[in-house]
């Protein structure tokens, strides 16, 4: 099967369609790989739990999704240890840190503890920022600031995020919700998934992510849908709501429903962050910076198609900074 089909397979499975039943052992392998390139095995599993009896997976690919499961959940209570640390330490020092993905999202997952973690990105606003670095400091932990502002660092393991900007986005302060609402969360998620779409890749965990928390919301959808409008992001979000609606939950009511696979070839390209497109994994575990930038850069103008189609008012400053990060980035 081709990327895409595969995708489209494990999307089916993950909706609790039921499994084709001739798929083989070797079908089996390849859509537990897809599944790990994807970051959603721990949903992948709960699928199978759902097989109905008689449907099981040939030994050698449950083995392989057990082991894969396993070390998810190993790395997620590293994750939860790290998270819990530092904000201890930020917490003593007078400062409450706002948790931006990671554990926030996996409360909504079916089992928390099944969704793939990264690493920890945290918000503190301006006024806090400064006095976080200098707890983290002294602290003995070592900081490395990024070119987007952001400062990162190493934790038991860990990467540690410190964001003084809680969307990526370039539109007035005015239209933007407060930070902390459900309504700033979404708008929060969709801007990632959009920043990494028209960058480098974005995979299917950062969707469900969204889908998760949009299925949720309990305001008025018609409010959500008008402050993508005032964002400059009304196309943006017809996407995302098609996909999600085509591809993750088909019971979602979806106004001015759009084609949705150019999103879908997105994801399918090169799974989480795009880091399993042909070449790309080697080019992001080689050493030399360079190679990694122009790899980015080249996807970023390979994207600049879809950006301009799809947010064309953040299009300009949005590409500009992904430039500029990538450029400066060490």
């Amino acid at each position: 099967m081709t990327p895409e089909q595969n995708l489209e397979l494990l999307l089916k499975i993950l909706r609790g369609e039921l499994p084709p039943p001739h798929l083989d052992e070797d079908g089996w392998m390849e859509l537990i790989r897809t599944a790990g390139r994807q970051t959603v095995i721990g949903l992948m599993y709960k699928a199978a739990e759902r097989f109905p009896e008689g449907t099981r997976l040939p030994e050698r690919a449950l083995y392989t999704l057990l082991a894969e499961l396993r070390r998810t959940v190993n790395r997620n209570q590293k994750l939860a240890q790290a998270e819990k640390e530092v904000l201890g330490l930020l917490r003593a020092g007078g400062l409450e840190a706002l948790v931006m993905k990671g554990s926030s999202c996996a409360a909504r997952y079916p089992s928390p503890e099944l969704r793939t973690g990264g690493d920890i990105d945290l918000y503190l606003p301006e006024t806090g920022f400064q006095k976080a670095l200098e707890l983290i400091r002294a602290a003995g932990i070592a900081c490395t600031q990024k070119p987007d502002s952001s400062v990162t660092f190493l934790l038991k393991g860990c990467e540690v995020e410190l964001h003084r900007r809680y969307f990526d986005l370039h539109v007035r302060e005015s239209v933007l919700p407060p930070v902390g609402t459900p309504e700033a969360e979404l708008l929060m998620l969709s801007a990632h998934i959009l920043k990494h779409a028209c960058g480098v890749g974005v995979g299917l965990r950062q969707l469900f992510d969204f889908a998760f928390a949009y299925k949720v919301y309990q305001g008025d959808y018609q409010q959500i849908h008008a402050l993508f409008g005032r964002c400059g992001l009304s196309r943006w979000h017809a996407l995302l709501l098609s996909f999600v609606k085509d591809y993750i939950d088909p019971s979602l009511e979806v106004p001015g429903h759009v084609d949705s696979r150019p999103l879908f070839r997105i994801v399918s390209d090169g799974g989480n962050f795009g880091h399993f497109r042909d070449g790309r994994l080697d080019t992001v575990q080689n050493k030399r910076a360079f190679r990694r930038k122009m790899d980015t850069l080249g996807r970023i103008i390979s994207n600049f198609h879809f950006s301009l189609r799809y947010a064309p008012r953040e299009t300009v400053s949005f590409l500009t900074d992904l430039f500029r990060e990538n450029l400066h980035q060490k």
